[in-house]
């Protein structure tokens, strides 16, 4: 990265100082740099059709735009900014999510000098890929100029391998008696040689092929077949080449002098570049343009362009069936000139397939496109095609690629436009137009399906609580379950929480579900509380509602109004989210006591130094890390590290519990070990009701 180069910055963050300090900060570090403070995503996007930008920088706790939006609307634009994410989070959680949504790093706030090392690494990098993009399509454009030197050689030229022609361009054909080069394409060379030449030409090319990379350019002289099987003779110069990667024999017969006048020339031309049926330029002008496009030098620098791919919807059904073969072409050079119409000067339109038309319009931004060819579907809906007085009402369906630095050839963009074209037919029917943007992967899909169902949940109530009984083992008639959440999918199908949470964390809508459990909990229990029983429920909150300050209040109100006693429920968080969140369990866990309730810690012994949290956070009960149960009954550990964790934590005069008992083969350990309470598959799995017959166990 050249030091005096200008970073053109996007910066998201809730608040604008912040976006000063990284800019002065820049500004200090002598890289000067160009930023934008963005604060809104029709902003974002604004700036990222109308300008190219080097990097964005976002706070991934920024409300305004969201990280995850930005990097959604970069890859629906197709741009190549790198995203960099600032986080408060000391925690490596957090990185590891960054780099989940797609960004480049993830660094600590203020942690400037990271960030330096961070921004110079991503500049190096995307000026490399930019160089790589360039230099994709120099040789792409070499390789277009070298294979239209030679499809247009007047010299005649063939490429041959294992006997066999690999290509052979119109003036070869021609030497051979053939109207189409595409005719020779595979053919033997044998095929073309008179018999009793054959042997003479089989020696020679045996011979010029062992001779391998030394072998020097000659000739051969033989009497050659033509197509109707008369002969003629033909010299041709033969020399070792390569043909698409792939090395070969090149043959070549000099053209003879001949003078063609300019007139003619350019009637050739037009004939070569024109669709006979509409007058429009046909395919191969249109691919060639738009690798000239691609292929520019400055490509970068220039206005980017978007190319619309028009395909007509149902052709076959509706037009050929209506008006037969010849009738068709009639009716597509209807929309043809109904297309040249509502192009504008230097668009480029093209027929590109039996009912595809393609339209290369540039210097126009991604929303201007969209609009440009949702116009054009209106124009065509609107049209009426009449051919010998039959009429006939169509739609088409509009696919867009932009063409901007990201597009590495002509090919590409084409894929992109078609693929965007076929999203349309399978979602919408067709009658429709659509900016392609790039696939979501297998994860990123999986991710919003989840999400989809998490939100048709809270709409429509479809989550379901269970309950699984955790027993005392000292012989107390206390009686806890915990409260486990389950998801109903659009098939009906329970949903672990392990699929939905972290989901539900994403979507900032983890308090809103932690209520709705902990609502429907006290309903549940006073209805089984009325009846007698003295039960308690343990219910897990996210790492949002430990941080909400206006929980606890609202806890009390909630008690109150179901007349429920608080210490009738405790409220459970992890060890990841207390100890990434001190301050605010020891402030959650004081709001409980004061209701006559506590704060218990599940996951447990699993930091560098579990036992820290208890200076700062008071704690009712604590459980275990279920690891440690599953390791000791498949024979992966001893059990002294369990119970010697057991044993300081009797120290720490908190509650314990054990889960993920699965056999009885633990039991006596936990005994022995002084283990309050223990859960699992062996006692009951959870079920839809509090109905674990608790005396059994006295």
């Amino acid at each position: 990265m050249d030091p005096n180069e200008t970073i053109r910055l996007l910066i998201l963050n809730d608040s604008r100082s912040e976006a000063e300090r990284l800019i002065s900060m820049l500004n200090n570090a002598g890289r000067p740099n160009r930023a934008q403070h963005v604060d809104s995503e029709e902003r974002l996007g604004k700036l990222l059709q109308e300008q190219t930008w080097d990097l964005l920088i976002a706070h991934d706790a920024t409300d305004n735009v969201p990280p995850q939006n930005a990097i959604r609307q970069i890859r629906r634009l197709n741009r190549d900014v790198p995203v960099v994410l600032l986080t408060d989070d000391s925690s490596s959680a957090s990185v590891v999510e960054g780099l989940k949504l797609g960004a480049a790093d993830v660094v600590r706030l203020d942690e400037d000098q990271h960030l330096l090392q961070v921004i110079e690494r991503e500049m190096e990098n995307r000026d490399q890929r930019q160089q790589r993009r360039i230099a994709d399509r120099r040789f792409r454009e070499a390789e277009r100029r070298s294979q239209a030197l030679l499809d247009s050689s007047r010299d005649a030229i063939a490429y041959v391998q294992d006997g066999l022609y690999l290509y052979a361009n119109e003036s070869f054909a021609e030497l051979f008696g053939y109207s189409d080069k595409d005719d020779i394409d595979c053919l033997p060379i044998m095929d073309m040689v008179a018999d009793k030449d054959q042997k003479h030409l089989k020696q020679f090319l045996k011979n010029f092929t062992l001779k391998g990379d030394d072998a020097e350019s000659t000739k051969v002289e033989f009497e050659g077949v033509k197509h109707d099987g008369s002969t003629t003779h033909v010299s041709l110069d033969v020399a070792r080449a390569t043909f698409d990667e792939e090395p070969c024999i090149q043959f070549l017969a000099r053209a003879r002098a001949a003078d063609t006048s300019e007139e003619l020339e350019a009637q050739i031309a037009q004939i070569k570049w024109q669709d006979l049926a509409t007058g429009l330029y046909n395919r191969q002008y249109m691919v060639e343009q738009l690798e000239k496009l691609i292929g520019a030098e400055g490509r970068n620098q220039s206005p980017e362009a978007s190319l619309l791919y028009i395909d007509i919807d149902n052709y076959a059904d509706q037009v050929q069936a209506a008006f037969g073969v010849a009738g068709a072409d009639m009716a597509l050079s209807d929309i043809a000139a109904l297309l040249r119409e509502n192009t504008q000067e230097g668009d480029l339109l093209a027929r590109f397939g039996d009912s595809a038309f393609t339209l290369l319009v540039p210097a126009i931004k991604a929303d201007a496109a969209v609009l440009r060819a949702e116009k054009l579907c209106k124009a065509i809906e609107d049209h009426i095609v009449d051919v010998d007085g039959k009429t006939l009402q169509l739609t088409a369906s509009v696919g867009i690629s932009l063409i901007n630095d990201t597009t590495s050839s002509a090919e590409s963009a084409i894929e992109q436009a078609v693929s965007a074209m076929e999203k349309i037919r399978a979602e919408q029917g067709g009658n429709s137009a659509r900016l392609y943007e790039p696939a979501m992967s297998d994860a990123e899909k999986k991710e919003r399906d989840i999400m989809t169902d998490v939100q048709h949940a809270l709409d429509n109530d479809r989550f379901r609580l269970l309950f699984q009984p955790i027993i005392n083992l000292r012989g107390s008639d206390d009686e806890y379950y915990e409260v486990l959440l389950r998801l109903l999918n659009h098939d009906n199908e329970e949903v672990s929480p392990k699929e939905f949470l972290d989901a539900a964390a994403k979507m900032d809508v983890s308090h809103k579900i932690d209520r709705w459990v902990i609502l429907e909990s006290i309903k549940m229990l006073s209805q089984h509380r009325s009846k007698g029983n003295k039960t308690r429920l343990i219910i897990n909150l996210s790492r949002q509602s430990l941080c909400d300050e206006s929980l606890p209040p609202w806890l009390g109100v909630a008690f109150k109004a179901a007349k429920l006693p608080s210490d009738a429920i405790v409220f459970q968080a992890s060890e990841v989210d207390i100890t990434n969140h001190i301050n605010a369990a020891k402030a959650f866990a004081e709001s409980l006591k004061k209701l006559k309730s506590c704060l218990s810690i599940s996951g447990f012994g699993c930091s560098l130094n579990p036992f820290n949290v208890f200076k700062h956070v008071e704690l009712g009960f604590v459980k275990v890390d279920g690891s440690f149960t599953q390791d000791i009954q498949n024979n992966n550990e001893n059990p002294d590290a369990l119970v010697d964790m057991i044993k300081q934590l009797h120290g720490e005069e908190v509650t314990t519990i054990v889960p993920f008992v699965e056999n009885a083969s633990v039991l006596a350990t936990l005994w022995q070990a002084g283990v309050h309470y223990i859960q699992g598959y062996y006692l009951q799995e959870p079920t839809k009701s509090m109905d674990y017959d608790f005396n059994m166990e006295s």
